[in-house]
């Protein structure tokens, strides 16, 4: 690459960033802090003796928490500001997104990966999560590029080599101290290296990376190790997957049906047309990087269900790095080539509406329990964890008190439960408010309701959040 053509490829990836952090940082206080946000901000704000006590006991490494730990002893506690490192990380990905497609197919395929990327509803919705997701999509892609770097060692000066290097080991560390599943990235460059024919001349230096990655992460493993046995023989929350899901997720980095239909038919038809150049062309990485989480996930989770979205979050980059590619294995004029890339961007930006509210509102939830509230009131909350979100939607400054959150609000009648057994009621107790978050989780026999109904009579119940349902129960 000479000279102009490096200055000018600079000033791309600067106007991609921009263009991303522009578009990201936008609309960052549309929706509430709603989910597991709450869990995210709460447990950041802990002394570090209860944040690593959390650390042992729930599936989340700690390098999110402690960054969130420091950007919120500068920023007030507002959605909008506790949401921008996630934007940040999500507009830097196209960076090495853009590099991995210029160096796969040229500035065209890069560009148009980049622009795919950034055009994602999916994504800018984990954008806007104070989750870790976005950091790891980030460490994702900048991993599988120092990868590809690293298979370009020998073009470059014998001095600049050992830099790939520890750029891989540094985005893997990054990756699994950010989310478990970043492992299952570095199980994937370890495929990649032994399959596709760009990335065998790295198998030694994969290798060696994934033991420095190991020895960089020996204070984890014991924890993982511990969670995945507990997750194994618990289980998880989530339900086997339909047969229908896969595509689903492939319409959900898509934006729409049409588009995922589209996408889906480009990549076909080149496949189908184009097969016995697949394995050795720009589309083996990209296809592997997609597929491989997309399906193999799906798969294992008829056993142990851990299909979801966000879990394979970090594969999306993947899906839009080979409708880039795709594009550019098209026959034809490079015209075309270019006309398609741009119906393609064109497609995803169509059907991008970043202003888009989700929709969830536990200030709704809150206000409505209040709201019932008639002589002695107790509160109670179910799943537990709902706990953290109602209190944020109370008051966000609770989670700054020195006292630990469940005691300030079972001092005020709000009680988190999952069965009859925790339930205080007393001759004293005149209303009681049921808040139904997903009850059916930890309580699927209906214990606490059945008391309730036994003891008091139901007078009123409402949807006041998205699937969330209060119910107000008065002694007969």
């Amino acid at each position: 690459m000479n000279q102009g053509t490096r200055n000018s490829t600079g000033w791309l990836v600067a106007a991609l960033v921009l263009v991303n952090l522009a578009l990201k940082l936008a609309w960052t206080g549309v929706n509430e802090l709603a989910g597991d946000e709450p869990f995210t901000v709460y447990w950041s704000l802990r002394p570090w003796s209860g944040l690593f006590g959390m650390l042992r006991t729930e599936n989340n490494p700690p390098l999110y928490f402690l960054l969130m730990h420091g950007w919120m002893k500068l920023v007030p506690l507002e959605p909008a500001w506790l949401r921008v490192p996630s934007a940040v990380f999500s507009a830097f990905t196209v960076w090495p997104l853009f590099r991995l497609g210029w160096r796969l197919g040229g500035r065209t395929t890069g560009l148009t990966a980049a622009l795919l990327f950034t055009f994602s509803q999916h994504g800018y919705a984990f954008a806007h999560e104070v989750r870790a997701y976005s950091l790891l999509v980030l460490a994702c892609t900048w991993a599988v590029w120092q990868l590809v770097r690293l298979a370009d060692d020998q073009h470059r000066h014998p001095a600049q080599r050992p830099a790939s290097l520890v750029w891989l080991v540094a985005a893997n560390v990054l990756a699994t101290w950010a989310h478990y599943f970043g492992w299952l990235m570095v199980g994937l460059e370890v495929v990649l290296v032994f399959t596709v024919p760009l990335l065998r001349t790295v198998r030694i230096k994969l290798l060696a990376a994934v033991v420095l990655t190991l020895l960089c992460s020996l204070p984890l493993l014991g924890i993982l190790y511990a969670r995945a046995g507990a997750s194994l023989g618990q289980g998880t929350w989530l339900d086997a997957p339909g047969w229908e899901e896969p595509y689903n997720m492939l319409m959900r980095w898509s934006n729409a049906p049409v588009v995922a239909v589209l996408f889906i038919a480009l990549i076909t038809a080149v496949l189908v047309f184009r097969r016995r150049r697949i394995r050795s062309s720009a589309m083996a990485m990209p296809l592997q990087w997609t597929l491989l989480p997309l399906v193999g996930m799906f798969l294992v989770s008829f056993l142990f269900p851990i299909y979801l979205d966000r879990y394979l979050l970090f594969a999306a980059p993947g899906f839009h790095l080979l409708v880039a590619v795709a594009v550019q294995a098209v026959p034809g004029s490079r015209h075309l080539r270019t006309a398609l890339s741009a119906a393609c961007v064109a497609a995803m930006a169509l059907t991008f509406t970043p202003w888009k509210a989700s929709g969830l509102h536990p200030s709704r939830v809150v206000a409505q329990a209040h709201a019932w509230r008639e002589g002695a009131t107790l509160i109670i909350i179910q799943p537990p964890w709902y706990n953290l979100t109602f209190a944020w939607g109370k008051d966000p400054y609770l989670f700054r008190s020195a006292a630990p959150l469940e005691m300030t609000m079972r001092e005020q009648g709000i009680l988190p439960v999952q069965s009859e057994l925790a339930i205080p009621l007393d001759s004293s107790v005149q209303t009681v408010v049921h808040i139904d978050a997903w009850a059916a989780l930890t309580d699927p026999q209906g214990q606490v309701l059945n008391t309730l109904r036994a003891q008091y009579q139901q007078v009123d119940s409402v949807e006041a959040d998205k699937k969330v349902y209060l119910r107000r129960f008065t002694r007969r």
